[in-house]
C-alpha cells in the first residue's frame, strides 16, 4: 500500500512538473513569436523609411535647382601685385613705372543647376548627385584696392588713375577664379554646401527615417 502511495505520488509530481514545463514553454514561445512579431514590425518601418526618400528625390531636384545662388561658396582673398606699367596701359602715369596694388577679391563658386544640367539618381548604395564640376559663377567683387608707386613717374590724375586700377584689378580676379575652381579645397567647399542643403531637405520629409549617403559624381 505504502509503495502504491509513493508511486501514486511520483506520478503526479511528474505530471505537475511536466503541466509546470509545458506552460512556460507556451510562454516562452509566446514570448519569441511576440518579439519576432516587434521585430519583423520594426524591420519594415526602418525599410519603409528608408525607401520613402527615393519619393522625394525630383522634389529635391527641383528645390534644389532654385536654391542655387543660396549654394553658392564665396571665398575671399587678399590679393597683392607688383606691375611694371607705362602710360599706355595708365595714360595718367608721366612715365613708364613700377607700381604695387593691393586688394580686396571675393569669389563666388557654384554649380549649374539649372534644368537638364544636373541629376538626382538613387543607386544600391544611396544617392547620387550626377553635376559638372563648380565653376566661377559671378564676376569677382573688389574691394579695399591701395597702390603706391615704387618707381618711375609720378601719377597725373589719381582718381581716374585709381579706376583703371580697379577694373584691371577685377580683370585679373576674373582669370584668378576661373584657376581657384580646381583647387580641391575649392571643390570640397562646394560640396560641402550641396550635400548638407540635400541631407537636411530629405530629413525633413514626411516617413523618412533614414537618409543614405550622398555622393557627388563629376559628369
Amino acid at each position: 500500500m505504502k509503495n502504491r502511495m509513493t508511486l501514486a505520488a511520483a506520478l503526479a509530481a511528474a505530471a505537475l512538473l511536466g503541466w509546470f514545463a509545458a506552460r512556460h514553454h507556451d510562454g516562452a514561445a509566446g514570448a519569441q513569436t511576440q518579439q519576432l512579431q516587434s521585430l519583423v514590425t520594426t524591420t519594415q518601418q526602418e525599410l519603409l523609411g528608408h525607401t520613402s526618400y527615393t519619393a522625394y528625390l525630383t522634389a529635391g531636384k527641383e528645390t534644389l535647382g532654385g536654391q542655387a545662388k543660396l549654394l553658392t561658396a564665396t571665398v575671399m582673398r587678399e590679393e597683392g601685385v607688383t606691375e611694371i606699367i607705362n602710360r599706355t596701359f595708365l595714360p595718367h602715369l608721366t612715365s613708364t613705372g613700377t607700381v604695387a596694388i593691393w586688394y580686396a577679391a571675393e569669389y563666388a563658386f557654384g554649380y549649374d543647376l539649372r534644368p537638364g544640367q544636373f541629376d538626382l539618381h538613387a543607386t544600391p548604395a544611396g544617392i547620387e548627385v550626377r553635376v559638372r564640376r563648380p565653376a566661377l559663377v559671378a564676376t569677382p567683387a573688389v574691394s579695399k584696392l591701395t597702390y603706391r608707386v615704387l618707381a618711375g613717374g609720378m601719377l597725373v590724375d589719381e582718381k581716374a588713375a585709381v579706376i583703371k586700377l580697379y577694373a584691371d584689378a577685377a580683370d585679373r580676379a576674373r582669370r584668378q577664379g576661373a584657376a581657384m575652381a580646381q583647387d580641391p579645397a575649392v571643390v570640397a567647399l562646394c560640396e560641402k554646401k550641396l550635400l548638407e542643403f540635400l541631407y537636411a531637405f530629405i530629413e525633413r520629409q514626411p516617413g523618412v527615417k533614414v537618409v543614405p549617403r550622398i555622393t557627388v559624381v563629376y559628369r
